[in-house]
C-alpha cells in the first residue's frame, strides 16, 4: 500500500485471551471510522500480510450509566455483538489504559450491558472477570443428525448462538471438516452459530474445542463458547455448579460460574473468569494486501 494508506502509524496493542487473539485500539488517539471497515479489518488481522488476529476491537471511553463501549468486530470484517474473551482482554486494557477502575465497570456491547472487574486469585494477583447477560435460549436437545462419536447436541444463545456437541474425546473431532455445515445448520437461524464440542477430563473439568463463525475456522479458544458449553452441561446434568472448568485448545483455562436465573429450569446467570493478557504495543508501518 502507499504513503496515504490512513492505517500506517496508528498505535495498536495486541491482546490474547487463551489463544484467541485480537488487535485493540483507543478511540481517544484512533478516529473509530477508519479501523472498522471491512476491509481494514481483514489487512489488521491478516495472518501473513498483516498484524495477524482473530478480531479487532475498539474501546471507546463513555459518560452517563457505563465505562467503556466495545467495538468487536471478526476477521472477516463482520461486527459481533459479543466476544467474551475480547471482553476478557477489554476489561484488563480498559484498566492500563485508565479508562474504567480494576475493581468494577461497566462496559457496553452490542449483547448489553456487561459488568466487569479484575478479581483476586488464588495464587495472587488478579484476572479479569465478566458477568454476562442470563442465558435464557437453552435447548438441551436439537434436530441435527449426530456424526459418529457425537453423543448429544445442544443450543444456548450467550451473547451470540451456540451449538453444544458432546463427545467422548474432542481431539478425535475433525473440526475443520465438521464445522462448516454445523455452523449453517438451519436450525440455529440465518445467520448460523459458533459450534462447540466438549469431552471430560479426569477431576470434574472439561475440554472443548470451537468452530467459530466470523474467524470461519477453530479459534484456540472461545469465551462465550465456554459460557454456552457450561450451561449445556448443566441442563444436561452433566457438570457441578456453581464451577466449570473448561480448558481451551491453547490448554489454558476458562472458569464458568453459574447461577440460576429466576429459578429452576428458567436460564442461568454466568460469570466467565480467564486471560486477558497484553502480548504487545505497537504502531502499524505498512499492511499488505489480503490475499486468497
Amino acid at each position: 500500500m502507499s504513503s496515504a494508506d490512513p492505517l500506517a502509524g496508528l498505535p495498536f496493542v495486541k491482546m490474547t485471551g487463551s489463544g484467541n487473539d485480537f488487535v485493540f485500539f483507543d478511540a481517544r488517539t484512533v478516529p473509530l471510522a477508519i479501523v472498522t471497515t471491512p476491509e481494514a479489518i481483514r489487512r489488521i488481522c491478516h495472518r501473513q500480510n498483516g498484524i495477524g488476529a482473530d478480531g479487532v476491537v475498539v474501546l471507546e471511553p463513555l459518560g452517563g450509566g457505563s465505562d467503556v463501549r466495545v467495538h468487536y468486530f471478526n476477521s472477516d470484517g463482520s461486527a459481533a455483538d459479543l466476544c467474551g474473551n475480547a471482553t476478557l482482554c477489554s476489561t484488563a486494557l480498559s484498566t492500563a489504559l485508565g479508562m474504567t477502575n480494576p475493581s468494577g465497570m461497566v462496559l457496553e456491547t452490542g449483547a448489553g450491558a456487561i459488568v466487569s472487574r479484575i478479581a483476586s486469585t488464588d495464587m495472587g494477583g488478579g484476572r479479569p472477570a465478566i458477568d454476562l447477560q442470563a442465558v435464557t435460549d437453552i435447548r438441551a436437545s436439537m434436530p441435527i443428525e449426530l456424526a459418529t462419536n457425537e453423543q448429544r447436541v445442544g443450543f444456548a444463545v450467550a451473547g451470540i448462538p451456540h451449538l453444544v456437541l458432546l463427545t467422548p474425546d474432542v481431539d478425535q473431532v475433525d473440526v475443520a471438516a465438521r464445522g462448516p455445515g454445523l455452523r449453517w445448520h438451519p436450525s440455529t437461524g440465518a445467520a448460523g452459530a459458533n459450534v462447540n464440542w466438549v469431552s471430560p477430563l479426569p477431576g470434574g473439568r472439561w475440554r472443548y474445542r470451537t468452530f467459530e463463525r466470523g474467524v470461519e475456522g477453530e479459534t484456540l479458544a472461545c469465551g462465550t463458547g465456554a459460557v454456552a458449553t457450561a450451561v449445556l452441561l448443566a441442563r444436561w446434568g452433566l457438570a457441578a455448579l456453581p464451577d466449570v472448568v473448561l480448558e481451551t485448545r491453547s490448554g489454558l483455562d476458562l472458569r464458568v460460574t453459574l447461577a440460576e436465573a429466576g429459578g429452576e429450569g428458567a436460564g442461568y446467570r454466568p460469570t466467565l473468569s480467564g486471560e486477558g493478557r497484553e502480548v504487545f504495543r505497537g504502531t502499524i508501518g505498512s499492511l499488505g494486501p489480503v490475499s486468497g
